[in-house]
């Protein structure tokens, strides 16, 4: 059996690189005797970043038709709808089974954007036999766009199965509907270098390190002055640093040629800012670690602040409490997964607000240790989510 990981645009961002790191450990046990293929843009940096993941690296094929994208946007004018499919369908004939792994792929952007043609290549797997999969995805909401919302129902009613990384996912999927194919299993960087976690006693309160991680690309979500959010966000961290008398590491997630989904950039320049008043007190991650990598810093913090998603993840799988800052719905599952409520989420625009930041970092570094490690080895340990996953597979 030959399964093609499929969907990401590219594991330099380290949260990418968790989903088909820990799918294929995952995979490995639903289907034991596969073979396993990613298909990459850039297959040179993508075997470097994946050493060691037992995965053959493919080619993706990409159609960027100039003129075909320019009859899209004027069409769009006229409310006429254009499909321009970036896909090449002829991949799927060389597979049994196809794993969509692009864990919020599947919801619209803050620029209305939808993956059309990622849905096109699942329905033309499923018409020709193939198994066509969603997997540690976050799925939706599509309400504020009714014509969107049907083709989403209509097109994962139809897939083999959809393995939902938070149960807020699947309670909406079951909402619009799609209930016959939703299944739970945490997120797979859950299943990532497990072992690489901080010791902590249940009692430590003391805050001599803090992590975070801000984006471009979630600031974007809520503003499009990129110089003054990153003033705002500047100044909450001196705030911080002040106020707790404590060091900051910034951990870039997501290392991209792209300025406005680059993180390393974005940080540096926060970075130069802070070091005006606090130069002994702030740094950053230099070496693109990856995700693996840069769990050696995540565990020298007490706890974590996080844009990216998975950043949060790869903190509190190491036993570093992590707050997120919520640009999506996805950190509001996440969060609600592994707290039990929304209580460490902080709206990312309310990063500007030092007070309610410093507060709630006085919050959580008071949870209960046991119960946190307690519930994180529980979200780590997915055999019986497999095994069901497997049954369903074979019904």
């Amino acid at each position: 059996m030959k399964v093609l990981l499929y969907g990401i645009w590219g594991v330099y961002n380290y949260g990418c690189e968790a989903i088909v790191r820990g799918t294929v450990n995952n995979l490995k046990t639903v289907f034991p005797e596969a073979t396993f293929f990613y298909a990459s843009f850039n297959v040179e940096e993508d075997s470097k970043r994946l050493k060691g993941c037992d995965i053959e690296i493919i080619e993706r094929p990409f159609h960027n038709s100039i003129i075909k994208r320019g009859i899209r946007k004027l069409l769009s004018f006229v409310n006429v709808d254009y499909p321009v499919y970036i896909d090449s369908f002829d991949l799927i004939d060389n597979y049994d089974v196809i794993v969509s792994i692009g864990g919020d792929m599947y919801t619209i952007s803050s620029e209305g954007y939808y993956p059309y043609s990622l849905m096109k290549f699942g329905d033309i797997a499923v018409k020709k036999g193939k198994k066509y999969i969603l997997w540690g995805c976050s799925i939706g909401p599509f309400d504020r766009h009714p014509k969107i919302l049907k083709k989403f129902q209509k097109h994962l009613n139809n897939i083999s199965l959809i393995v939902c990384r938070e149960l807020e996912t699947v309670r909406y999927l079951n909402q619009i509907g799609i209930d016959k194919n939703t299944i739970f299993c945490p997120d797979p960087a859950f299943s990532v270098a497990p072992n690489k976690v901080k010791q902590l006693s249940d009692d430590t309160t003391d805050i001599f390190t803090i992590g975070i991680n801000l984006s471009p690309l979630s600031t974007l979500y809520y503003t499009d002055d990129v110089k003054k959010a990153i003033d705002s966000q500047t100044q909450t961290i001196k705030d911080i640093i002040k106020k707790l008398n404590c060091s900051v590491i910034l951990l870039p997630h997501v290392l991209s040629k792209n300025i406005k989904d680059d993180d390393y950039g974005y940080l540096l320049e926060i970075k130069s800012k802070v070091s005006e008043d606090f130069p002994e007190k702030i740094q950053i991650v230099e070496n693109d670690p990856g995700f693996i990598g840069i769990k050696e810093e995540i565990v020298k913090c007490d706890l974590i602040l996080a844009a990216r998603m998975h950043c949060a993840v790869n903190a509190v799988t190491s036993f570093v409490p992590a707050i997120f800052l919520s640009y999506s719905k996805k950190s509001l599952g996440m969060a609600n997964l592994i707290y039990g409520s929304d209580e460490f989420v902080i709206d990312l625009e309310q990063f500007n607000n030092s007070e309610v930041v410093i507060n709630k970092i006085l919050e959580i570094i008071r949870i209960n240790r046991s119960n946190f490690h307690s519930k994180i080895e529980e979200l780590k340990n997915n055999d019986n989510y497999l095994t069901q996953i497997k049954k369903h597979l074979n019904n």
